[in-house]
């Protein structure tokens, strides 16, 4: 009883198997009257449709392959460009380090320097016993250095008043007029000495002290001021000086005439003694006599001069201490009335300065503005990094997701191997069975079409499983390109990094060579200051040579006198000399000055450059950001279509499903030819019963035969129908079996292609492995990219701190530089101030103490006669 229940399974299951072939015939094209041949060629046409599509599959696995090959060329290209770039940022780190180690050492050296010179102030403070003042400020130094030079001013007013209380007696004594003389001369030359040496301090302390501006702005506003009434003082000193000269001239030539009348009066006294005393003698000794009193009243006349000239002498002290009091004031306006050139060297330094201090104030400002750009595209370099890591995740997780979808069509292509091994054995045991009969015929058109039925399902799903994954790729492609260009936009942002690096590093570099000139400027001007002494020591030593050759004069003659003349010009010549030096050091700091405002012009070009960098890389941003949007929205289309597939492949695990209960049933199949000889059987025991019933119902038959044959007509008609079907279907089954060889065939290429594609899809995997290495090697050094970058970024953060205030260590520098500048231009005025007033007095002293020898030799002249 159990045999019949699985027979009638079977045969349902074939009778839908059967519906199910006509069904799929009819949405292919072909009606359900068509033949065999037409079902065979249908088949035909979609065998040669999967060769095609098979082929055409070889061959984009086999670009795949090549782009697979120039992918991993370029990601190994990539991984040493990352080298190369780790290697240059080694390189700049340790390039940055030898500039901060160099930085710190010239901060050493400055604050050793500042040591130095902090001693040196307490060694000369103490060397004056002024050592409480050098532990206090630098504006209370100046405020009592101020108050030192005020009582020395009141001093010197006080000196030149005794001097013109206390009256000289050019009559009494001449030596000690002249030790007066002389005495007066020390301790004007010891005021002054102090009042150079308090002048020193006050530049020293002016240096370093905030108040200098202020002073200087004072005695700038004084100086305008005074400029006027100092230059028509000056004048009127002149012209009394030219007038006293003549009026000593004019009585130094009447002494002389007198010398002369004496001495011939003597001798005319002497030869009328010898003469014993002629009556002409009386009158002529009353002409002597005559004379004489013209002599003494010519005398008293000059002794009243004289003391006209002291009070004049006076006079001109006082104007002298004024000049030495608003001394400061006049120094710039004085040098340019005595020397114009020199002036307007001075105003050239000033305009100068001022250009240069505004240069670098406008450089500062574009450095600041420069480190905060900097910032900016810093924080935006990380975010680029954080947006590449994200990227970095998402094509990571989409390889992973192609990489599962590869291992189950892998598996799926394996089963699809074993089925068709399997329908190979069914189609030899079906052939096997067609020998039997209609039946095997009947079974095997039944397989042939099972068979073509499911290999367009299985055609059809590998056809859309080809599409999906040229589409993933396409899609993965679109992905890479999409990263690369990401890469190398950050790439490119990072060469602009660099460029601006090296752009700060270059100013960094000019920055260094204009604190170096400003070293080199404070050594001209040390070495200015030591020129400046070595001439005052020089002009000390000329005055102490004046003095002498003062009193020298007195006892040589006038050839001695002219010839230590020359060489008093050629002093004055080699001073000069230095004097033309030291303009053509000025002219080298003007040269130096004109090749800074060129570099800061370019310094500026170099600002509106990197500003146009700058906005080229807020636009590369923009783009990035745009890129970023259609990344995700890539992504999110790509889930989708994961989703997809994931729905795809549970419908292909459905057809697999029910090609396997087809299977068993062709399997099932292989019981019905026992089933059809039983029918066979029972078939004949009808017949027999029917003989036996034919001859019972002869008489009825005989009734019936008109009818029987017109139905036998019929049947005839139906007969000879059913063998030309029979013959067409012979015809057709022998085309099934060629047909069926031509299948076997290309199941063998199916197989054979079936087994390169499994070789491809191993090495593949083999390469997604490697790819997969590779990601986690490139993730790896992308960490210690973005670690080294942190720290080179806290460097630079570092660097520029240093940077701001190296930049403040060189705005003082400068600034000292034009104090010491402005203090040199003064003190180059106040020398020669001094020394022309120190050759004036010089000579008008030679010239007072020529006129009292010529009074005091008349006197004694005119006291012989009268004894």
């Amino acid at each position: 009883m159990a045999s019949p229940k699985p027979a009638q399974m079977e045969h349902e299951e074939f009778l839908t198997d059967l519906d199910r072939m006509t069904k799929r015939l009819q949405e292919d094209g072909l009606p359900p009257q068509a033949g065999a041949e037409e079902r065979q060629r249908h088949l035909w046409q979609q065998l040669l449709s999967t060769e095609a599509t098979l082929q055409s599959v070889s061959e984009e696995l086999q670009t795949l392959r090549t782009q697979q090959a120039n992918e991993m060329k370029e990601v190994e290209s990539y991984v040493a460009h990352i080298r190369a770039l780790l290697e240059e940022r080694e390189c700049l780190t340790a390039e940055y380090e030898k500039d901060n180690e160099d930085l710190r050492h010239e901060l050493h050296q400055i604050r050793h320097q500042q040591e130095i010179q902090s001693k040196e102030m307490a060694e000369m403070l103490s060397q004056e016993d002024l050592g409480e003042i050098g532990l206090s400020s630098p504006s209370e130094q100046v405020a009592y250095l101020l108050v030192e030079r005020a009582t020395l001013l009141e001093r010197l007013e006080a000196a030149e008043g005794k001097l013109e209380s206390h009256p000289l007696a050019v009559h009494t004594n001449n030596g000690d007029h002249q030790e007066q003389i002389q005495i007066v001369g020390e301790n004007l030359r010891q005021q002054r000495e102090d009042m150079h040496k308090t002048i020193d301090h006050m530049a020293k302390s002016s240096s370093q002290s905030p108040w200098k501006k202020l002073f200087g702005l004072r005695r700038s506003a004084q100086s305008k001021h005074a400029l006027s009434p100092a230059h028509s003082e000056i004048s009127r000193e002149r012209t009394e000086r030219q007038r006293l000269e003549r009026d000593l001239e004019e009585a130094s030539r009447r002494l002389a005439m007198a010398h002369q009348d004496i001495r011939r009066l003597n001798n005319e006294l002497d030869a009328a003694k010898n003469d014993n005393q002629d009556p002409c003698d009386m009158m002529k000794l009353q002409r002597s006599k005559e004379q004489n009193d013209r002599l003494d009243e010519e005398n008293m006349a000059l002794r009243e001069r004289v003391r006209v000239i002291e009070s004049e002498k006076k006079i001109l002290m006082d104007q002298v201490a004024k000049s030495n009091a608003i001394k400061e004031d006049l120094k710039i306006k004085s040098s340019e009335s005595e020397n114009r050139v020199s002036a307007v060297s001075a105003q050239e330094k000033d305009q100068v300065h001022k250009r240069c201090q505004e240069a670098v104030e406008d450089g500062l400002v574009q450095v600041r503005e420069l480190q905060r750009q900097l910032q900016r595209l810093r924080k935006e370099q990380e975010e680029l990094e954080e947006r590449n890591e994200e990227l970095e995740a998402l094509l990571g997780e989409a390889q992973n997701a192609s990489k599962e979808e590869r291992h189950r069509h892998e598996g799926e292509v394996e089963g699809l191997h074993r089925r068709i091994k399997s329908l190979e054995a069914e189609l030899k045991k079906q052939e096997e069975k067609l020998k039997n009969g209609e039946e095997g015929k009947a079974t095997e058109s039944y397989l042939h079409a099972h068979l073509r039925d499911s290999s367009q399902e299985r055609m059809a799903l590998l056809e859309a499983r080809l599409t999906e994954e040229k589409e993933w790729r396409k899609q993965l492609e679109l992905d890479l390109t999409a990263a690369q260009a990401a890469l190398k936009k950050d790439k490119e942002a990072l060469q602009i990094g660099e460029r601006e690096l090296k752009k700060l590093r270059l100013e960094v570099g000019g920055l260094r060579t204009e604190c170096q000139q400003g070293k080199t400027l404070i050594k001209g001007l040390t070495q200015v200051k030591g020129e400046k002494a070595v001439l005052e020591e020089k002009v000390a030593q000329m005055e102490r040579a004046y003095s002498r050759l003062q009193s020298e004069l007195e006892h040589r003659d006038g050839d001695q006198t002219l010839g230590k003349m020359m060489e008093n010009r050629l002093q004055a010549d080699q001073t000069q000399q230095r004097v033309d030096s030291l303009n053509v050091e000025l002219g080298r700091l003007r040269s130096s000055h004109d090749a800074l405002r060129e570099e800061m012009a370019s310094e500026r070009q170099k600002a509106a450059e990197l500003q146009a960098e700058l906005s080229n890389a807020v636009h590369l941003k923009l783009e990035a950001e745009g890129k970023r949007e259609r990344l995700e929205l890539e992504v999110q289309r790509l889930t989708k279509q994961l989703q997809w597939h994931q729905e795809q492949l549970s419908s292909a695990r459905e057809a697999v499903r029910c090609s396997q209960k087809a299977e068993l049933h062709t399997a099932n199949t292989g019981f019905r030819p026992e089933s059809a000889e039983k029918a066979r059987v029972e078939g004949l025991d009808q017949l027999s019963s029917l003989k036996k019933e034919i001859n019972v119902l002869e008489d009825k038959l005989e009734e019936e035969r008109q009818l029987a044959s017109q139905h036998q007509m019929a049947l005839q008609a139906q007969i000879n129908e059913a063998q030309a079907h029979i013959k067409s279907q012979d015809s057709v089954l022998s085309q099934k079996a060629e047909e069926a060889k031509q299948m076997k065939q290309d199941v063998q290429r199916a197989q054979s292609l079936f087994t390169s594609a499994e070789k491809e899809l191993r090495y593949e995997k083999e390469k997604s492995l490697d790819l997969k290495r590779h990601n986690t090697l490139l993730e790896q050094e992308k960490l210690k990219l973005g670690a080294e970058l942190k720290q080179a970024q806290s460097k630079l953060v570092q660097l520029e701190q240093k940077l701001q205030t190296q930049d403040g260590e060189c705005d003082r520098q400068q600034q000292k530089v034009r104090e010491l500048e402005l203090q040199l231009i003064r003190s180059s005025t106040a020398g020669s101030t001094t020394a022309s007033l120190q050759e004036e007095l010089q000579a008008e002293r030679a010239r007072l103490i020529a006129a009292d020898k010529k009074v005091s030799a008349g006197a004694c002249w005119t006291m012989v006669p009268s004894g």
